[in-house]
Formats: C-alpha cells, sequence, structure tokens
C-alpha cells in the first residue's frame, strides 16, 4: 500500500498558481473595460508556393490568464518562445506581468493581447508558441504555415511523390 506524504491541502495550494486558460492567433483583438471582441481567429497561414518563403509577418496574439486570490497584485515572469518544427527557436520575448488587484475568495480571468512584429517564416511547416509563467509550461499555440505542393503519380512503381507547384 502507498502512502502520500503530501497532504491534501498542500496538493490543493500546489494547484491554486496562476495559469493561461487559452490563447488565439487573431486579426485583430479590442479589449474594453468589460469587453473583449477578437476577430478573425486563426491558427493557419496559406501562401501560394514555395516562392512565398521566407516572409515576415505580425502576428496578433490574445492569452485568457487566471489566478488566485493569493497571488492578486503580486508580479509573474511571462516567457512566450516561438519554434519551429525542428524545436529551433525563432522568437522569445520575457517580461513582467502584474497579476490585476481583485479584492474577495474567487480566481479571476482576464484578458492580455500582444503583438509579435515581424516574425520570420523560413517554410512551410507547424509553428509553436509556448508560454511559460515563472519557468513553468502553461499553454502552447500552434500556427500551421501551409504551401500548396503537386502530387505526381508514377503507374511505373504505383507511387507518388510531392513537388513544389512552380518547380
Amino acid at each position: 500500500m502507498y502512502t502520500s506524504r503530501i497532504s491534501d491541502k498542500q496538493l490543493t495550494q500546489k494547484r491554486k498558481l496562476m495559469d493561461v486558460l487559452w490563447g488565439a492567433w487573431a486579426r485583430q483583438v479590442i479589449l474594453a473595460r468589460n469587453s473583449l471582441d477578437i476577430m478573425g481567429i486563426y491558427d493557419e497561414i496559406w501562401k501560394k508556393g514555395r516562392s512565398d518563403f521566407p516572409f515576415e509577418v505580425d502576428l496578433n496574439l490574445i492569452l485568457s490568464y487566471q489566478a488566485y486570490p493569493s497571488e492578486f497584485e503580486k508580479t509573474k515572469e511571462i516567457t512566450m518562445s516561438m519554434l519551429d518544427i525542428d524545436a529551433s527557436e525563432l522568437l522569445s520575448y520575457s517580461f513582467d506581468l502584474e497579476v490585476p488587484a481583485m479584492y474577495g475568495e474567487s480566481k479571476i480571468r482576464w484578458y492580455e493581447d500582444y503583438e509579435l512584429t515581424k516574425v520570420k517564416i523560413k517554410e512551410p511547416g507547424y509553428y509553436e508558441l509556448g508560454i511559460l509563467i515563472n519557468g513553468e509550461q502553461k499553454q502552447n499555440v500552434p500556427l500551421w504555415v501551409i504551401a500548396p505542393k503537386k502530387s505526381t503519380w508514377n503507374p511505373d512503381d504505383a507511387s507518388t511523390f510531392e513537388e513544389w507547384a512552380e518547380e
């Protein structure tokens, strides 16, 4: 029989940490005092072909945060790192974010929007923005960059191969 040395109270306290509930790429984000307007949520960027690469793009990101009363008015270090399919880091930002001041016994949720400017995309593929709070991974926001390829059927050996449409 296994007995845990961590009490239920310690487990509950450990889980009550600031979190990122969700993140999304958007064409435009408008944050007002009591409202959030998001226009054009997307997770794909389409290009015509290989000749469109590399390119730079400005990305708008919206994140939904959650925090508990014990964290109100405390500063957290936020790190955002974008990786490509080979886990090569394309960009990394770190900054301090103060948890809003609220009163009461319940957790709070709020939104922050960020503009990532001149993100260089080298080739089509899967990209991922990792969000860390105080060094702990909290959320990944995926981004697929797509450029169509031409598939060709080879009847001699019953196979197909892909090539860039303009090549």
